[in-house]
């Protein structure tokens, strides 16, 4: 039975440590993509070895730690568990600005990313401990437009920063490490593990085996379609910016930098929309109409830039996709109204492990269809790009159907314990 939360001062300050740890990681996560000449330049190092420093082993150890950063958490607690990762951020940190050569830097990425697979879980922890349950969706919003911040800042501010100060990619990243320390300070002071008490008794439970916590998720189907849901929504803003995006407006005659600014606008509306979408939906204390909304906007959207010409037309399609990707955040809150409050941290670490795992195989998969249908042919045309991509409409399509067809309403509340109201 779970007691019907109010605002503290304590929940905002340990919500915005999360935060600001989420923010960090996030900018640990993007910078190396500004310093990509001079890190390549110091360490001797290919295109091909600095993407693997940069994003490959970086997002498979980030990848991979999600569904046992869940169990982590859920086992060790939030003050612990974010202790553990800013430690490692800050370690890896340090080791990546004295780093040499090529296998030195690699072992040191993966200290980040081990460490920066914790901070989007344990700020859904802290919402999720600290916050009013009807109120999850909009701080779940409000953090992810505070995670954004962090590659925003990582570009243009820094790179301008470093020019007017004259420091190298090692001293930021030096300096990172100071800010690591800076929050582990934080955390050992104001940083508090939620327990639940009912009257004057402190709730106790007993631990269930980690294989338990397992087949608890793996028989239980509402839990996956949210996580395929989400998986699904967010998949086309993140593969257009990361991967065919721009050679693909290239191709329809517009300039590399009107493309790279498209993204831009695409995130700029995922940024800003997320804590509409989620306000939106704890006011009506509904999941499934936002989540509908966003995943029909989603096919609206995805086809105008697809078939499209007009610049203010795909300016407008852009900013869609990004309102439309921050369904993602229904997906968040929804998945954490299917389980107890104790196994929370393990749902949102499903959640996590599904959108990488269909990330990661639907990028190659968009990839094996745009070769087949150039035919022999060298050349990439619009229409090889139009059938290929029609992957990323099939994607939201799916969404929809999950959620319009198959989810069941959770009301803003849990479907696994009852929640009651109190006088004060």
């Amino acid at each position: 039975m779970v007691k019907e939360q109010h605002f503290t001062l304590k929940g905002f300050i340990v919500w915005g440590v999360c935060s600001l740890f989420f923010m960090y990681e996030f900018f640990l996560r993007t910078v190396t993509g500004t310093y990509q000449q001079s890190i390549m330049e110091d360490l001797q190092l290919t295109t091909f070895q600095f993407s693997f420093i940069s994003t490959t082993l970086f997002f498979a150890v980030y990848g991979m730690m999600q569904l046992p950063v869940g169990l982590i958490v859920n086992k060790i607690g939030l003050k612990k568990a974010l202790l553990m990762a800013m430690v490692s951020c800050g370690i890896g940190a340090i080791s990546f600005s004295y780093a040499g050569e090529f296998w030195f830097a690699l072992i040191y990425r993966m200290i980040m990313g081990f460490g920066a697979s914790f901070g989007f879980i344990c700020v859904l922890v802290s919402i999720h401990q600290w916050m009013p349950v009807r109120f999850n969706a909009v701080f779940i919003g409000i953090s992810q437009f505070i995670g954004t911040l962090g590659p925003m800042v990582a570009a243009g501010p820094v790179d301008a920063l470093t020019t007017a100060l004259g420091l190298s990619w090692r001293g930021i990243f030096f300096g990172l490490f100071f800010a690591a320390v800076l929050m582990v300070v934080l955390v050992l002071f104001v940083v508090e593990n939620k327990t639940y008490e009912e009257g004057q008794y402190r709730v106790l439970h007993r631990p269930l085996p980690t294989i338990v916590l397992f087949r608890d998720l793996i028989k239980r189907i509402r839990p996956w379609y949210i996580a395929i849901f989400s998986a699904f929504i967010y998949f086309p803003i993140e593969y257009l910016s990361e991967n065919e995006g721009r050679a693909f407006l290239s191709l329809k005659g517009f300039n590399f930098t009107y493309a790279s600014f498209m993204l831009t606008v695409a995130w700029l509306g995922y940024a800003l929309a997320n804590p509409l979408v989620g306000a939106i939906s704890d006011i009506m204390k509904r999941r499934l109409p936002m989540m509908r909304i966003t995943a029909f906007l989603g096919v609206i959207t995805l086809s105008g830039i697809l078939y499209g010409q007009s610049e203010i037309f795909l300016f407008l399609c852009f900013f869609g996709l990004g309102i439309s990707a921050s369904g993602i955040t229904i997906g968040y809150a929804t998945i954490a109204e299917q389980f107890q409050s104790r196994f929370v941290p393990i749902a949102f670490g499903l959640n996590n492990a599904v959108i990488t795992f269909f990330g990661a195989l639907n990028a190659p998969l968009i990839a094996f269809v745009l070769d087949c249908s150039l035919q022999g042919g060298c050349e990439v045309k619009v229409e090889n790009y139009l059938t290929a991509f029609s992957i990323l409409i099939g994607a939201v399509v799916v969404a929809w159907i999950l959620a319009t067809f198959f989810m069941k309403e959770t009301f803003c509340k849990s479907t696994q314990e009852y929640t009651y109201l109190y006088a004060r």
